[in-house]
């Protein structure tokens, strides 16, 4: 029991420290598209707090970037108790809190996971420029299973945290480990095994 208690908590360490070091790598790169992940909407049309924070860092690293040519992609769907979808209700703050020209703004309006947050702007940045290089904004705790899934897809991209409220970050980070042990489930049935054909020789 002790050891299953070891390997869990060690992973859970090499995981926060994967994603703070991911998070505090600078990112370099000239990209062509900045995509912003969906959230759940306040009123069925507006943008939450949480939302609102990924949008103002994407603006500041639209703003920031050398790319005259660089463009918003607003990422997510109209869910059943939304009146608007995601996309648009952040493409409507755009227009209505920043100097950001909404020819600079494309909406992607069918996913509903961060998976098809990716892989549906992917297909709208290859429409538009061979070999786009992207930029996906989410919250900080939300980057690491984000770039895995940009990886999956075979996605050159980079990852952007945004500040999350202190009082949320614990429990984000148990949430996006069980989803990210989830993911690679395989791992841990392969470290278990091991552990306990371990304990059955002592």
């Amino acid at each position: 029991m002790y050891l299953i208690t070891f390997a869990i908590v060690t992973a859970f360490i090499a995981f926060l420290l994967y994603s703070f070091i991911y998070l505090a790598t600078p990112k370099k790169k000239i990209y062509d598209f900045i995509i912003i992940h969906g959230a759940g909407l306040r009123d069925g049309e507006y943008v939450t707090t949480l939302l609102k924070q990924r949008i103002d860092k994407a603006i500041e690293a639209y703003h920031n970037s050398s790319n005259p040519n660089i463009k918003i992609i607003c990422s997510g769907g109209q869910g059943s108790d939304e009146k608007v979808s995601e996309a648009k209700a952040m493409a409507n703050y755009i227009a209505s809190n920043t100097e950001v020209t909404m020819s600079r703004v494309l909406l992607e309006e069918k996913s509903t996971t961060t998976y098809e947050n990716l892989l549906f702007s992917k297909e709208i940045g290859e429409e538009l420029v061979d070999k786009p290089k992207f930029l996906f904004v989410t919250n900080n705790y939300h980057v690491y299973r984000t770039s895995a899934y940009a990886r999956k897809i075979k996605m050159d991209g980079d990852g952007l945290g945004c500040r999350t409220a202190g009082y949320y970050i614990p429990s984000a980070f148990i949430r996006e480990f069980i989803a990210a042990c989830v993911k690679i489930k395989w791992a841990f049935v392969v470290l278990y095994a091991i552990l306990f054909i371990f304990l059955f020789l002592l």
